[in-house]
């Protein structure tokens, strides 16, 4: 036991120190990456320092480094620090740039350059003018009166930019930027936030923080006193937030600060807001404020690409999808601040394809464009105010029509538009209409296209220009982009077999100068179109052809439809002449096995009289028969069928049935084994048939009835007066199972009694019960006291109304003399 206690013992160390010695591996693994890391940014400050050292020297790359080697030795720093210091106090540009290799095929290389965009202290601007970029930068100065960082703070500025590439995620770029490149000004904590579409700040990244307090601060609501939030409301800096008015991060995780709250900004776009807690007495002074606010450029720049959706509200495709589902001339614009965070102006980030609607600009001429430049007559009226106010309180905005400065450039012109507005993340997403004839004019006109399915063209004939309607080019399947198609290319697309069409219409127009109206067939992609092809030529004074004027209609659908309802047409005739010849056979058929004798007919003991009426419908041709024959001077068979089914079938199924029926009746068997007999016929050989069948034999010399059904209708007796229907024995339908329960019923007639059999076309109708259409039978038959068999038939039929449309229907009266 004392051994077994030791082994455990010696493997529990053996384990501990195994841990010890992977968990050293990894620290020295980590710390020889991150020296690799630190290894490569140096590198690419080297590098970038070398190329311009070579510039403006002259000299190769290696005599460069060389210098900078110098340089370093002269100044008693390391070669990283020395390219760094070059780099920073020749240019306040991002890092990026000057790693970018030159665009060779980007036509600004070429363009004279823009003047470059610089930040500049936090105070007012010394001329009072408004800046196109977000507080703290200037629009358009020029670099050399731009203010530059000093070489120290912009070295470390190019290394904290090198260090924030570097980063892989949020909370890494969080740590880089509170460790690296602010640490040393006294940052102790640090988190980035993301602005979504609705306005309201994300947690993206975090440093040094409590994870619960990150986790409780994961979204912040746009309509809330916080400092991230006022900083993002008011486009300016907190620098030192009170957190005695506000509510801040830091203070919530029991760091007593300072605590700055600063947008974050890139490419004059804000993105998200950073909160800053610094260690005590250690907050940023007006010297180093430009430099906290270069880095975090840097850091929004960067903090975008690990996190795209980052007030990438413009970018996003929902927001395109939305734009192009508004049926009016829409824009998402960013709002434009002074130093003190008032809005005072709005710039354009996306139109949708019916911004054209604005005059004399197309919908790509708009983006980038500030409001209040272009059109000065939306502050007169009141309609940048209303902006304004969406952007601050998130109410939409609902106005007109109404009267309104018009946008066109120059002084302003009364119009006619309904404007609607609602905030979408921090910028205003609106949407207008202009309510002129013209405007009116060319959207009905818009929808005409789009209704009708056409488009317009004008070719030129003398200057070859040529106008397409946007409509025609969804005709044709042709690009936009590709122009309309010359008058000369309109063959290519036209079906061979079409040309000698299309070379009539062109005569028309130019030899004749007449109107002409035809129909062509166009090849668009892998399909054929039907276009029908309006056109009229344009002649001058001397009557010569100077333009064509042509309106293009897609009758596709049109000339499909006509197809289908020819080739329907076609199958309905095969249909209709198959049906009259099957009915002329079926009933031919019929007429040969199933002869109908005229007036009554007299048989041992009885006097018969029978009917048949076909159904209304000349397609329903049915299966009902009847057998009313002589067996020997001392038995009368009596029977009456009806098959299933309608047509031909039907037909050669009764003669089967009824004749087979009739051999079976020979044999002197019961009504009980005729019909189990025939069900096995049925059974064996014909699946898919049914049939109800009622089978009787009389005795004239004692008058008996005995009588079998299968799933047919029972008898009616007329006897003294009255009416009755008799009680069916039991039995099923012929075909419905292989060995059903058939049995007899006897009756015993007297002179006069009158019994009809029927078949159920008689008595269902679908408009009632059945059990209406049995008790109108047996008062019809109860009505008709005294006639004989013919005359009741005929009384039946009248009472019961018309013939049944679905179904034929057959009756056999017999009286006992």
């Amino acid at each position: 036991m004392q051994e077994r206690t030791q082994r455990e013992t010696q493997r529990d160390r053996t384990r501990e120190a195994r841990v010890r010695v992977l968990g050293a591996t990894v620290e020295r693994l980590r710390r020889e990456l991150d020296a690799q890391r630190r290894d490569a940014r140096s590198r690419t400050v080297v590098e970038q320092a070398k190329g311009l050292l070579a510039e403006r020297l002259g000299c190769g790359v290696e005599t460069a480094h060389d210098h900078l080697l110098e340089l370093a030795a002269q100044a008693g720093v390391e070669p990283a620090v020395a390219a760094a210091l070059l780099l920073g106090a020749d240019a306040d540009a991002p890092a990026e740039e000057a790693a970018r290799p030159v665009a060779v095929f980007d036509p600004a290389t070429y363009l004279d350059p823009v003047p470059d965009r610089r930040t500049v202290p936090d105070e007012p601007v010394p001329d009072g003018r408004v800046t196109d970029e977000p507080a703290g930068t200037l629009p358009d100065a020029p670099a050399e009166t731009a203010p530059r960082l000093p070489a120290p703070l912009a070295a470390a500025r190019r290394l904290a930019a090198a260090a924030f590439e570097a980063a892989r995620g949020p909370d890494e770029l969080a740590r880089r930027l509170g460790a690296e490149a602010l640490g040393w000004l006294g940052a102790r904590a640090v988190l980035l936030t993301v602005l979504e579409p609705d306005g309201a700040l994300r947690v993206a990244g975090a440093h040094d923080l409590p994870p619960h307090v990150v986790s409780e601060w994961a979204r912040i609501p746009p309509h809330c006193n916080v400092g991230l939030v006022r900083a993002l409301r008011e486009g300016a800096p907190l620098w030192e937030a009170d957190p005695r008015g506000l509510a801040l991060v830091g203070a919530a995780a029991g760091l007593p600060g300072p605590h700055s709250c600063v947008p974050l900004v890139t490419g004059g776009r804000t993105i998200g807001a950073a909160e800053i807690t610094w260690s005590p007495d250690t907050a940023p002074d007006a010297g180093t404020r430009r430099y906290v606010r270069a880095v975090l450029e840097h850091c929004a720049r960067r903090l975008r690409e690990l996190v795209p959706a980052a007030g990438g509200v413009t970018d996003a495709p929902w927001l395109r999808a939305l734009l192009d589902a508004v049926q009016a001339p829409g824009a998402l614009m960013s709002p434009v601040r002074d130093e003190s965070g008032r809005v005072v102006d709005f710039r354009v980030d996306a139109v949708n394809a019916d911004a054209a609607d604005l005059p004399g600009h197309r919908p790509e001429d708009l983006v980038g464009m500030r409001l209040l430049e272009h059109y000065p007559g939306l502050a007169v009226a009141g309609l940048f105010q209303e902006y304004v106010r969406v952007l601050e309180t998130g109410v939409p905005l609902r106005r007109g029509p109404g009267e309104t400065a018009g946008p066109g450039e120059g002084p302003p012109a009364p119009s006619t538009m309904s404007v609607r507005a609602c905030r979408v993340g921090g910028g205003v997403l609106a949407s207008w209409r202009f309510h002129s004839d013209a405007a009116d004019l060319a959207g009905q006109l818009a929808q005409a296209q789009r209704l009708g399915n056409l488009g317009w063209s004008r070719w030129d004939l003398v200057t070859g220009e040529t106008d397409w309607s946007d409509h025609l080019y969804t005709l044709f399947g042709r690009a936009r982009s590709a122009g309309p198609l010359p008058l000369e290319r309109l063959a290519d697309h036209v079906v061979a077999e079409d040309l000698p069409q299309a070379e009539h219409l062109m005569r028309t127009l130019l030899g004749r100068r007449e109107p002409a109206d035809l129909e062509l067939r166009v090849r668009v992609g892998g399909d054929v179109r039907h276009l029908r092809v309006m056109a009229e030529p344009v002649l001058d004074s001397r009557g010569e052809p100077v333009a064509l004027h042509t309106v293009f209609q897609d009758v596709s659908q049109r000339r499909r439809s006509a197809e289908m309802l020819a080739a329907t047409r076609r199958q309905l005739q095969r249909e209709r002449r198959r049906i009259a010849e099957e009915r002329h056979i079926a009933v031919e058929l019929q007429r040969a096995i199933l002869p109908l004798p005229r007036g009554p007919r007299t048989l041992p003991g009885l006097r018969t009289a029978v009917r048949y009426l076909p159904a209304q419908s000349r397609t329903r041709v049915g299966g009902d028969w009847y057998e009313a024959s002589t067996l020997s001077d001392e038995e009368v068979f009596l029977a009456v069928g009806d098959v299933s089914g309608h047509g031909l079938d039907a037909a050669a199924a009764m003669a089967r049935l009824r004749n087979a029926l009739s051999g079976l009746a020979c044999t002197g068997a019961p009504p009980d084994q005729l019909l189990t007999w025939l069900n096995r016929l049925v059974t064996h050989r014909h699946r898919s048939l049914t049939a109800s069948v009622v089978a009787a034999r009389f005795a004239p010399s004692t008058r008996t009835l005995v009588w079998a059904q299968a799933g047919h209708p029972p008898p009616v007796l007329r006897r003294s007066g009255g009416a009755e229907l008799l009680s069916p024995p039991d039995g099923v339908l012929l075909g419905a199972i292989d060995d059903p329960r058939l049995t007899t019923a006897t009756l015993t007639l007297e002179r006069g009694d009158l019994l009809l059999f029927y078949t159920d076309g008689l008595v269902e109708r679908r408009d009632r019960d059945l059990t209406v259409g049995f008790e109108l039978l047996r008062e019809a038959v109860a009505a008709c006291c005294g006639a004989g068999p013919d005359d009741l038939i005929d009384h039946v039929l009248e009472a019961l109304g018309a013939t049944n449309p679905n179904d034929d229907t057959c009756l056999l009266a017999v009286q006992a003399t």
